[in-house]
């Protein structure tokens, strides 16, 4: 009889959602019975609004249609993240391995928790560890400990995460190992150009300006409003003559920054495209991405961007750092009182960039060669595979 797995994710946004996907689709293309637990906690629509819910709802249950077509076919959406709902779902599954896959070190804490109890081993993949510790450990971070070196196995999807498990969260020295996410293959192939026509001038965007492309949620610590920043340094250069932006994401700070892109006199500058099933299209019709992001995991969107060939400029926080390299460049992170320095960097990158066409093609292959070398999806899958296997 195949074994059982049951993958449970919190929060059903972002990254998480791909990336889940993949590892359940391979996991069940290998025979096991797979069964896929989505968490929207308390709160989620508060922070999306109610339309951006909707959008976010719309593209889990677009990869929900997909996983099905590979045989996947429980799927349990639960409302909150509650410790009953947890212990009557993970106690009628009976599942022979639990996979949590966290937005942070305290989701899943009820799933994790429950797995220890009934004696159900499982494996902690943690997608996004902040840099802050707290000034008194809460009662739930020394639990942790104790749920890391319960797992099977943990992984980390960079080096820094791995180290902030160990600094922050009391994960063992001798355990832990990383595993960089990695994307499918439609993202190698070469720019579709007449897709890139048609968006250009779906949106009224010239095809030959210098177009920067972002995909993120509209939340404070994406950045967006040190893009603002830069953009109203560089309306006053002549590098402004063939700048535009496209900005994916949806989120509660959207009519914010339109209000912000407004106010600056910008708005036939910057297109927001709201959420995005795929961005696959949008990198075929851009020329950079930028991320000057607060805080990341190691972020899908970027390895994209690098993976189309694009030239990508972000912040040198978290896995940023060693998933970039020297293949782009790096912006001095905006945390702690330094967002004049991202934004400035911001604004002399984009000069050079956009007065330097041979400049953003040799920066964009450097940045393709590197995710081509670290961020094919079967890469990942392989390495992963290879643990499920070994507990099971």
């Amino acid at each position: 009889m195949a074994k059982h797995i049951l993958l449970y994710a919190s929060p059903a946004i972002g990254g998480l959602l791909p990336y889940n996907h993949a590892i359940l689709c391979a996991l069940a293309t290998l025979g096991y019975q797979m069964t896929h637990v989505q968490d929207i906690p308390d709160g989620l629509a508060t922070h999306f609004g109610s339309a951006g819910m909707e959008r976010v709802r719309q593209r889990a249950d677009w990869f929900v249609s997909q996983q099905r077509q590979v045989g996947i076919q429980q799927h349990i959406w639960l409302e909150s993240a509650k410790a009953a709902d947890a212990e009557k779902m993970i106690a009628e599954a009976k599942p022979d391995l639990l996979i949590v896959s966290n937005g942070g070190p305290i989701a899943n804490f009820f799933p994790k928790r429950v797995a220890m109890k009934h004696g159900i081993p499982f494996i902690i993949v943690e997608h996004l560890v902040h840099p802050i510790k707290p000034k008194e450990v809460p009662e739930a971070y020394v639990a942790l400990a104790e749920q890391y070196m319960a797992a099977k196995a943990v992984i980390a999807v960079s080096h820094d995460n791995l180290r902030l498990l160990r600094t922050l969260f009391g994960l063992a020295e001798d355990k832990g190992e990383v595993i960089y996410c990695g994307r499918p293959s439609t993202y190698f192939q070469l720019p579709d150009l007449e897709m890139r026509s048609r968006l250009r001038q779906q949106w009224n965007i010239p095809a030959d300006a210098v177009l920067c492309f972002t995909a993120a949620r509209m939340d404070i610590i994406k950045g967006y409003q040190y893009q603002i920043g830069a953009i109203k340094q560089l309306k006053q250069t002549p590098a402004w003559e063939h700048l535009y932006f496209a900005w994916a994401g949806t989120g509660t700070l959207a009519d914010q920054f339109k209000q912000m892109v407004k106010q600056a006199g910008v708005s036939d500058r910057v297109k927001f495209l709201g959420e995005l099933d795929q961005i696959n299209d949008w990198l075929d019709a851009s020329d950079i991405f930028l991320l000057p992001s607060e805080s990341e995991g190691l972020p899908l969107a970027m390895m994209e961007a690098m993976a189309k060939g694009l030239p990508v400029a972000a912040s040198a926080v978290s896995g940023i750092p060693e998933g970039l390299g020297d293949a782009g460049q790096l912006l001095t992170s905006p945390m702690f009182g330094n967002f004049q320095s991202t934004i400035q960097e911001l604004v002399g990158i984009l000069k050079d960039w956009v007065g330097d066409a041979a400049l953003r093609q040799q920066v964009g292959q450097a940045c393709k060669q590197r995710a081509e070398k670290m961020f094919r999806e079967e890469r990942m899958i392989k390495e992963t595979v290879a643990i499920v296997r070994s507990i099971l």
